[in-house]
């Protein structure tokens, strides 16, 4: 099992979903690049807590957005890039952004969220 990954899960209506994923992905794209965000207040939260988070491993993690398979049907996971772990020492830290990235998952209208940090 891989510990200290960022990650949160949410759950669209299906025909929402695809529209979720591209404004969840080109968000993400701007995020990366370090390019300025207008969104809610809780994507701002989301990009400190990892700035922070990349401090504490001392190497850059950015966020990626995805279409996933779950018991639940199709969902959108934000996450870092690659759900590298970073070990259980960080799994504190990966808490704190993964809460945050449930949060703006909530904030794009998921209906259903929720946040890990294991793999």
């Amino acid at each position: 099992m891989a510990r200290g990954i960022y990650s949160a899960i949410g759950w669209w209506p299906g025909s929402e979903l695809p529209a979720a994923l591209a404004a969840l992905d080109e968000l993400t794209g701007r995020i990366n690049a370090g390019e300025p965000v207008t969104e809610p207040a809780a994507v701002h939260e989301a990009i400190e807590a990892i700035r922070a988070f990349e401090t504490v491993v001392g190497e850059p993690c950015g966020i990626e957005a995805g279409r996933v398979a779950t018991p639940d049907g199709p969902a959108i996971e934000l996450g870092n890039v690659g759900h590298k772990a970073f070990g259980a020492e960080h799994e504190h830290a990966a808490r704190v952004v993964a809460i945050r990235l449930q949060a703006v998952l909530d904030a794009f209208g998921a209906t259903r969220t929720m946040w890990f940090t294991l793999d």
